[in-house]
């Protein structure tokens, strides 16, 4: 007598998806993860599974795990556009800006299977990476099945935007209001590209007012319409109204933040405390005379980082990286920590191998040096992180933009961001992190010393040559005229400086803050600024 037919392996497999997905339906994240990691070890090339641990993994607060799982999927396959589509947000969440790439390349073949809006997705996650070349192609092809989608038409158009197509990105977000009034978002970015029609600014105010007043107060819409009014009544000279405008926009995106100022002081401090001289005099990646060095150029946001990026990237030898959150990524991984920068993370950071750390950097990501000897790596944040940076990468040289107080925190004051700056919608707090900056990077400048250097914005567009002439120096590069014809720069950029720094080298003839003055004196007080 013989007993039951032992299970074949496609029974087993079944059983282990079917458990896995019940686990990841109740939320039991570990439990998931460890049945779609047995699934994947049991099935090696079905990507799903390899996908589903990935998420599971990262939902359980193990980066390490996720990554690993996500490159799995990547050399795997998807099978279907369902699941590379999810893929692509892991890539993304990584920054495996290459693997994007490839995928995206690959999910051509399944396109006619998918709904146009899922292609626009597909499109905003390359963009976000600034694979905007990619992103465009998958847009026109959106828009030319579906030519009235307004998200599509605002995407392409901010997207023209980021690539220098100034007059095509107007007409897309033109469009993009025309068919939907109520799109608030594509009115505020229309605001960036003022300054190319200033005749229609009395239109463009008439209808931001008109629509706004369609909106619940503080709403995300609302925000968004009041700080497009602020920057077109600033440019009117309506000074009052624009103040208004600022103060409404800037009071509902604070009532939507959860932020501490005391917890970034404290955040400031500790790594001031753990990255001192004798931690950063520590070892590191040492690299070889073909490694392409980094030039990580940092400072507030609003500072003039952008600006800088955009002159150092007519050298012949420096290729321009854009705003990269690879060392984060790759410094995440290392420690196998989830979560933001904070004092537990150090605490982890601390215990790292160092060498390893910078030598994953490096091979991850100098395919943004583009075969050049020298690239930008242009996250103004990463001031927060140069003393990890500095250990891991004893090579790498640091270049950092200041502005006078009340200009940068003003200009971060009327600047709208998505995710990041939660500090700068409170002029206490806008002040208080300001200072906590200063402080750090006076520290940086102690222990980081020649490999540190400032440069003063102000001098930056007033004296360009000789500025740029001491920061190639600091490269280790010789001056090349080219660096100065911005006019001439091809190239993305994908900050809040996107239409600005088109416009060349500016001198202002006043501060932009000078109208706002007396609304603005509790910030100068915070700052000690004297107006």
């Amino acid at each position: 007598m013989t007993g039951p037919a032992a299970p074949t392996a496609d029974a087993d497999a079944d059983a282990l998806r079917r458990d896995a997905n019940a686990r990841a339906a109740a939320r039991d994240w570990p439990a998931a993860a460890a049945a779609f990691a047995a699934l994947a070890a049991r099935q090696p090339h079905d990507a799903s599974a390899w996908i589903g641990a990935a998420k599971a993994y990262d939902l359980a607060g193990h980066p390490r795990a996720s990554h690993a799982a996500a490159l799995a999927a990547q050399a795997a396959g998807p099978a279907s556009w369902p699941h590379a589509l999810a893929l692509a947000r892991l890539l993304r969440q990584w920054h495996e800006v290459p693997a994007l790439r490839a995928l995206a390349d690959a999910m051509q073949a399944w396109r006619d299977e998918a709904p146009v809006h899922e292609w626009v997705e597909l499109a905003d996650l390359l963009g976000r990476e600034d694979a905007h070349d990619a992103a465009l192609a998958w847009l026109d092809a959106a828009l030319a099945i579906d030519p009235d989608l307004a998200p599509a038409i605002y995407l392409r158009g901010t997207t023209r935007l980021f690539l220098g197509r100034m007059h095509a990105a107007r007409a897309d977000l033109e469009r993009a209001v025309a068919i939907a009034p109520h799109f608030a978002h594509a009115h505020w970015r229309l605001t960036e590209l003022r300054a190319g029609d200033p005749a229609g600014a009395p239109a463009r105010v008439a209808r931001l007012r008109e629509e706004r007043g369609k909106v619940a107060l503080g709403s995300e819409h609302d925000i968004h319409f009041s700080y497009a009014l602020h920057a077109e009544l600033h440019d009117l000279g309506e000074f009052d109204a624009a103040w208004e405008a600022l103060a409404r926009g800037a009071r509902g995106k604070r009532a939507t933040l959860r932020y501490d100022a005391a917890t970034d002081r404290a955040l400031m401090d500790a790594i001031a405390a753990t990255c001192d001289a004798g931690f950063i005099a520590g070892p590191g990646h040492a690299g070889g005379d073909d490694e392409p060095t980094p030039i990580f150029i940092i400072g507030l946001f609003r500072s003039g980082t952008t600006l800088l990026e955009r002159l150092l990237a007519g050298h012949p030898a420096i290729a321009d990286g854009g705003e990269s959150a690879g060392f984060f990524a790759r410094l995440r991984l290392a420690a196998d920590h989830a979560g933001p920068l904070s004092p537990a993370f150090l605490q982890a950071a601390g215990a790292l191998d160092f060498p390893a750390l910078g030598a994953d950097f490096m091979a991850s990501q100098r395919w943004r040096a583009r075969g050049r000897p020298v690239w930008t790596e242009k996250l103004p944040s990463n001031f927060l992180m140069a003393g990890l940076i500095a250990r891991a990468l004893p090579r790498a040289r640091f270049v950092h933009l200041r502005r006078p107080p009340m200009d940068v925190c003003f200009s971060n004051l009327r600047t709208l961001y998505g995710p990041i700056g939660a500090y700068s919608y409170d002029q206490a707090e806008m002040a208080s992190y300001h200072q906590a900056y200063v402080r750090l990077m006076a520290h940086w400048r102690e222990v980081l010393g020649a490999r540190l250097l400032d440069v003063d914005h102000a001098a930056l567009v007033a004296q360009p040559e000789a500025e740029m002439r001491r920061v190639l120096a600091h490269a280790g590069l010789e001056f090349d005229a080219r660096v100065l014809d911005l006019g001439a720069r091809a190239g993305a950029v994908s900050t809040a400086s996107a239409a600005q720094v088109r416009g060349g080298i500016r001198v202002p003839s006043q501060p932009a803050w000078w109208p706002y003055r007396d609304a603005l004196r509790p910030m100068a007080e915070a700052l000690g600024a004297d107006i």
